[in-house]
This record gives structure tokens, C-alpha cells and sequence, in this order.
């Protein structure tokens, strides 16, 4: 017969679920740190000349796109 684990010490327990409680509320304000620089990078990069470029390009290259797929040749 096969002996069964004995029950945790409820002490234990408390403590251990405190510290999680604890890690998860210190990776919550963490993310929402990490979130708040991720805003912050964005908004950098959309307001470079760089990324103005790149969405002219792209806007430029869709445009080119969406006349070629409407020729009537191609039908």
C-alpha cells in the first residue's frame, strides 16, 4: 500500500503565498515601467524623420501595389 504525502504545514503555505503575492505585484509595477518606456521609445521613433520616410515609402509602395492589382491586363 502506498503511503500518501503528508499534508503541508499551513504556516508554509501562508508564507509561500504571501511571496507570490509579493513577486507578482513587484512584476506588475515592473511591466508597467517597462510599458511606459516602450511609450516613450515609440513616440521618439515616430517623430523621426526616418520613420516619416519610411511611411511615405510605404504608403507610396501600397498605392503602386492597388493600381497594379486593379489593371485590366492582368484580368
Amino acid at each position: 500500500m502506498t503511503q500518501q504525502p503528508p499534508f503541508p504545514n499551513i504556516e508554509n503555505v501562508k508564507q509561500t503565498s504571501t511571496k507570490i503575492k509579493e513577486l507578482c505585484s513587484r512584476a506588475d509595477a515592473e511591466i508597467l515601467i517597462l510599458d511606459h518606456l516602450i511609450a516613450q521609445l515609440e513616440a521618439q521613433n515616430s517623430s523621426s524623420p526616418l520613420s516619416f520616410y519610411r511611411l511615405k515609402e510605404a504608403k507610396r509602395f501600397l498605392k503602386l501595389e492597388s493600381t497594379i492589382e486593379q489593371s485590366p491586363e492582368l484580368q
